[in-house]
């Protein structure tokens, strides 16, 4: 792209002039970002008290009113009726398909019921150790050697133990026999009704109900969790109620599964949401008619923050439509919880206390333990800042009391001493929410950064109205190979202001880059036009990256004629001071010959250098060619006596003598002028 932009202008100068701005600002196009990316951080404004904001936005006068509204002109449907309230204990089987494995290693209970298809290990021990595996048959039995079949089915594990050393024992004398589990025989098990995945699974024999339950996915939306049978041979063997497990970890109903059964889950009954200042937040099933005390022990009962002399039900008549009912249950003085029997999909909301604390007063700033404290009745001050209380930099001469009235919430502030408080004098009586603030007595001392050829570079400390030069006489002046005047002096006020300017500068051009290009969009020369001003746009980027605000131009000479005097500055907190090496070279820019760096020569005048540069090119305007100096000073040509080593020759282009070209770029070529200016300081103050 940029090969693109220099080709399509007309003329060598001009690609020159462009070929020069964009190769001055790579040098510093990286720092510059840091630089950026850091002042961005440093400026930005500082966040709003969040706080403040939550408290005024939850009492925007208005907002409930809004939000009713809305809610009035909206029909409650199964879908919306809970808002975000979610079913209670159904993520219990949240992704419970992939979590499923089956049970394989478990220990065997002594009432594990045996069954066809399990495995017996059986040891002897005697004369002879020896020990043989049985397996239950079809019909439930196993073959034991010379004593014959045995029927284990439908038999407690411990009773076959018992079983198999009594008929053994019959056959072999002084031996010692033990029984242990091997393989557990598999099951197959139908979980039907209202379940996130039906079917036939297989599980092992220690499987319950509950196990069943997971290996399906656990009850779909609609499922009940408190009516969940297991029915074997078409008769109920058991009922599974899991809000006893969920809530009291009672498995009482968890029963373990048969070849053949069915567990059934059936369809929720009731349905009752309740929300608020309650423990668990939930849409809980009922299992028969629910009363409201009920649903609030389903619930954990209520919060401590809970107002409980107003508890809203939204309730779903008989006839089909809605209607809110306001309940008081505060201390016996309200309704009887146990007499309010819910209909299904009533939502029940306890509302919270909003009570604010108002027994309080605080305590901020330079004091051990800042923060809120108890207020009582004629609490005096002084019993807020006792000694004990200040850290050893609190000032004890200023401190304020900020006072806030509880009904128009205006705030006064009034200064004291706490040293006179102390003494007995003016001491005042605490009002709830008064707030008190110390302030600190330490002062952190400015100081100056001294850098480059200086004896004993560092961080200076420095007093109120010190000047450079003092500093320079503390750290020892400068070295041998120090000079002064192409010295670096930069203010961080300066520099904010220059970002300001900088960016003020850099909105008005864009919008008269945006002028350009709709004039020049219409000219015969189009594309060369369009190409200036994607020049300007990138250089214009260039001066917004590169920009190294905050240096403050001083006119010092090193024969020291400036200390003292209104050239010496007074130093602030921050500033920075870099000397650089003596230079031995002058840089010439812009249209001559062969631009570039000269060792410097002895009375060597502005025409001599140039010259030396192989002189002005054909586009050159030596009429508008200037010096800057290595301070940063800007002369022009006819204002220059002398070059010193450290400065910087600047030669512009002429204007396009094209008369039709000219026109339509005229303000794009003072545009460019004006940035080869800038570039060329940029370099001059950076060497």
């Amino acid at each position: 792209m940029p090969g693109t932009i220099l080709r399509s202008l007309p003329s060598p100068g001009q690609r020159a002039l462009l070929l020069m701005l964009l190769v001055l600002s790579l040098p510093v196009a990286v720092r510059a970002a840091e630089r950026t990316r850091a002042t961005v951080a440093t400026e930005a404004p500082a966040n709003k008290a969040v706080g403040d904001i939550d408290v005024l936005s939850q009492q925007a006068p208005g907002r409930e009113a809004v939000l009713s509204l809305r809610n009035s002109l909206v029909t409650p449907t199964a879908a919306t009726r809970w808002k975000e309230l979610v079913p209670f204990g159904h993520d219990l089987f949240r992704d419970a398909g992939e979590r499923f494995t089956a049970v394989q290693d478990a220990p065997v209970g002594p009432d594990y019921v045996l069954g066809p298809g399990d495995n017996l290990v059986i040891f002897v021990s005697g004369l002879r150790d020896s020990s043989f595996a049985v397996t239950l048959d079809r019909e439930g039995k196993v073959f034991l050697p010379r004593v014959g079949s045995t029927f284990l089915w439908g038999i407690g594990f411990a009773d076959a133990e018992n079983l198999i050393k009594a008929r053994l024992g019959t056959v072999l004398r002084n031996t010692r026999i033990q029984v242990s589990m091997g393989r557990v025989r598999t099951l197959d098990v139908l979980v039907a009704g209202a379940v996130m995945r039906p079917g036939t699974y297989t599980l092992t024999g220690m499987a319950t109900a509950f196990n069943a339950l997971i290996a399906a996915g656990g009850p779909a939306e609609l499922g009940s969790l408190r009516s969940i049978r297991v029915l074997r041979a078409n008769r109920e063997a058991s009922r599974l109620d899991l809000y006893d497990f969920l809530i009291k970890g009672d498995r009482t109903g968890d029963v373990r599964l048969q070849t053949g059964d069915v567990v059934f889950v059936d369809l929720v009954k009731t349905q009752v949401g309740i929300q608020g200042a309650v423990v668990r937040p939930s849409v809980y099933e009922g299992n028969g008619p629910l009363t409201l005390r009920q649903l609030m022990n389903l619930a954990g009962g209520a919060t401590p923050f809970a107002d409980l002399t107003r508890i809203r039900v939204e309730r779903v008549d008989a006839n089909g439509g809605f209607r809110l009912q306001d309940l008081p249950l505060d201390h016996g003085h309200g309704i009887d919880p146990d007499s309010l029997t819910l209909s299904d999909y009533d939502l029940v909301t306890v509302l919270p206390l909003n009570e604010r604390v108002r027994n309080m007063v605080t305590l901020d700033g330079y004091v051990r333990h800042p923060g809120e404290y108890e207020w009582a009745k004629d609490m005096p001050l002084s019993q807020l800042i006792g000694p004990d209380r200040m850290l050893p930099e609190a000032d004890l001469d200023h401190a304020e009391l900020r006072r806030v009235d509880p009904v128009s919430f205006h705030v006064q502030v009034r200064a004291f001493s706490p040293r006179d408080i102390w003494r007995g004098v003016g001491d005042l009586t605490l009002q709830p929410l008064d707030a008190v603030s110390i302030f600190s007595s330490a002062r952190i001392p400015r100081s100056v950064a001294l850098e480059g050829e200086i004896l004993r570079p560092g961080t200076y400390s420095v007093v109120s109205g010190e000047r450079l030069s003092d500093v320079l006489k503390r750290a020892g002046g400068l070295t041998a190979q120090g000079w002064l005047p192409s010295a670096v002096f930069v203010r961080n006020t300066a520099a904010y202001q220059e970002r300001r300017s900088i960016a003020e500068f850099v909105k008005r051009q864009r919008v008269e880059l945006a002028r350009q290009q709709s004039t020049l969009a219409s000219s015969s020369d189009s594309v060369s036009a369009g190409a200036v001003v994607e020049a300007q746009e990138r250089l214009l980027s260039a001066i917004e990256d590169q920009s190294d605000p905050g240096r403050v131009v001083l006119d010092l000479d090193a024969e020291g004629r400036w200390v003292g005097t209104d050239r010496d500055p007074v130093i602030e907190d921050g500033d920075s001071f870099t000397v650089p090496l003596k230079p031995a070279a002058v840089t010439v820019l812009g249209n001559v010959m062969n631009p570039g760096t000269i060792m410097a020569r002895t009375h060597a005048s502005f025409n001599d250098y140039v010259r030396l540069a192989g002189g002005a090119s054909r586009q050159a305007d030596l009429g508008r060619s200037y010096l800057l100096k290595s301070n940063g000073i800007a002369l022009s040509r006819s204002h220059v006596s002398h070059v010193e080593p450290g400065d910087a020759i600047v030669v512009p282009p002429r204007e396009p003598s094209s008369h039709n070209f000219a026109r339509a770029l005229d303000s794009s070529w003072r545009f460019l002028s004006g940035l080869a200016a800038t570039v060329a300081l940029v370099v001059a103050v950076r060497r």
